[in-house]
């Protein structure tokens, strides 16, 4: 694997500075995500589906103000209680090492030494874990062969933050998955066992998301969105391996057919755009004298699992013909992508050529024939895709949009434009095919890339502005980071030898609580990135 480079420049007390070089991974945190909205005794509060609790072989509620794990073992009860937690969006991409994971959890309730629960871990073995529901049970999905067990026997505070023992042979085994792809969904189980009876509750309850700060605990009634689940996953990567295809934007109806449509691929002829919903994609130039037409074609990939520091060693749009076509069919079409952090979605109203676009471009001139419903990629994009990853903005699970622009090639006998099969694209009849769609048709994007070499900051950076944090000196769970806005901030955390402890990234918010869990007792950097602008603070964790 390459390595990150830190070098690292500090001053504590103006009393000494360290730049020593050393290893950096990547990190990945997620938080359980909102599903809904609901209305209860005339208070509207937003809840999530994604965690879920089952007391022996039935559900309960999905929206509670815990969650439940272990066992309760007095004569009166003999529940076994199991909790699903579903996380989305987790950029882990095919060959990624999973070098350490945790779940994150704040307590519910007080428990003493005494209340040992036994809790076995593991992920749901699928490559896309859905929802939880109601109806079905949590024991009944498919589970990975790795599993934990997590005895907890140690005493937990009112509100007080936790973590498990490290969980990276269940999730290496879900994302060595022949079908994971960075962006998907993942399930983790935490199942309790029959204890025997105890005059003991062998159970942890755990803030869920919809949790509620009790006053009755001394709380402010209030829900705490730091107090939600989370995943905190450090991963790297060597020769990693992505394969996005365009994704579903809704579903329309037309001609009182119901179908899956998607925005993110388009097409534009001259200056004009056409339908965002059609079945085929054409890019190129129409030169017989009665057309004269340009044809761009826009293709945007989300949720690209590529970080920052990354190399891109390769890069294709793969795209399946929808016409067949001969050598004489000779398309020059110039790809650029679209020079911003997080590319948007097509509309109707924009023409794709007024985007603004990378220095890097890549011609393709397509002069091979061409098969109906045959494969083909373009050339090596490499070059596009490193400049929009190089930006200062960008940051892992964005999206980047492709132009794919024709030229005017001048009067032509032949139709010098390439057509292949969009999201909705038809496998038509009169061509002897079925009338259906088919998902694996439509365009992708294919990239590999290793993790690279990256300066955090130099010693130039004494201009380095103060960054607020408290408590400091701190012996809780969770550091409050106050940033100067609430624009998008890359936030890291490394020890005074230059290594790379944790990062967190964030927008929308000012206000950031950087969970502590994982230092040891000591004196650690703490930086943040935020509009180009450099803010730091040495952050001391006592015992």
């Amino acid at each position: 694997m390459k390595k990150h480079l830190a070098l690292l420049s500090i001053g504590i007390l103006g009393l000494f500075c360290i730049s020593p070089l050393s290893a950096q991974n990547f990190s990945l945190t997620r938080s359980i995500l909102s599903t809904g909205t609901i209305v209860e005794d005339s208070i509207s509060f937003e809840v999530s589906s994604d965690d879920a609790e089952q007391e022996n072989d039935e559900m309960d509620s999905l929206f509670d103000d815990d969650l439940d794990a272990g066992w309760e073992g007095a004569p009166e009860d003999q529940n076994r209680l199991s909790t699903g937690l579903r996380f989305r969006d987790i950029y882990l991409p095919k060959g990624a090492t999973i070098d350490s994971a945790f779940l994150i959890l704040t307590s519910h309730e007080a428990k003493n030494a005494e209340d040992i629960a036994r809790i076995t871990i593991v992920g749901e073995a699928t490559d896309h874990a859905l929802t939880f529901d109601e109806q079905n049970l949590i024991s009944d999905r498919p589970r990975t062969n790795a599993s934990l067990l997590w005895e907890v026997n140690t005493p937990w505070e009112l509100w007080g933050t936790y973590k498990t023992p490290d969980l990276k042979n269940i999730l290496q085994e879900i994302i060595n998955r022949n079908g994971w792809n960075s962006g998907n969904s993942l399930a983790l189980f935490l199942l309790g066992e029959n204890q025997g009876v105890t005059e003991v509750e062998n159970a942890r309850e755990f803030e869920s998301f919809e949790n509620i700060s009790d006053p009755e605990d001394g709380g402010d009634g209030q829900n705490h969105p730091e107090r939600r689940p989370q995943l905190l996953v450090y991963f790297s990567v060597n020769n990693a391996y992505l394969e996005i295809p365009v994704a579903l934007t809704d579903t329309i109806t037309e001609d009182g057919v119901t179908f899956e449509a998607s925005s993110d691929d388009a097409e534009q002829e001259n200056d004009e755009m056409d339908s965002l919903f059609d079945d085929d994609l054409d890019a190129g130039w129409e030169g017989a004298p009665e057309d004269q037409n340009t044809l761009t074609t826009g293709i945007r990939f989300r949720g690209i699992g590529i970080p920052k520091g990354a190399v891109v060693d390769s890069a294709f749009i793969v795209v399946v013909s929808h016409e067949a076509k001969t050598a004489e069919d000779i398309a020059r079409i110039t790809i650029t992508a679209e020079a911003t952090d997080n590319a948007q979605t097509f509309t109707e109203n924009a023409l794709i050529t007024d985007r603004p676009r990378t220095s890097a471009a890549t011609i393709w001139e397509v002069s091979e024939p061409w098969e109906l419903w045959g494969t083909y990629r373009t050339p090596n994009l490499k070059n596009v895709v490193q400049e929009v990853v190089n930006r200062s903005g960008w940051t892992i699970g964005n999206a980047i949009a492709f132009i794919l622009q024709g030229e005017n090639q001048g009067l032509s006998d032949f139709e010098n434009a390439r057509e292949f099969e969009s999201f909705e694209n038809i496998s038509d009849p009169e061509d002897g095919g079925d009338g259906q769609n088919h998902p694996e048709r439509r365009p992708k994007l294919v990239v590999y890339y290793t993790s690279g070499t990256s300066s955090v900051f130099t010693p130039t950076d004494a201009a380095a502005l103060a960054l607020k944090l408290y408590p400091n000196p701190t012996n809780t769970a969770l550091v409050t980071l106050e940033l100067a806005n609430t624009a998008p901030a890359d936030i890291k955390v490394f020890d005074l030898q230059g290594r790379f402890i944790m990062a967190q990234y964030t927008e929308g918010t000012a206000q950031v609580s950087l969970n502590t869990t994982r230092l040891q007792p000591g004196v650690f950097v703490v930086q943040a990135i935020q509009n180009g602008r450099l803010y730091r603070q040495t952050l001391v964790k006592s015992n």
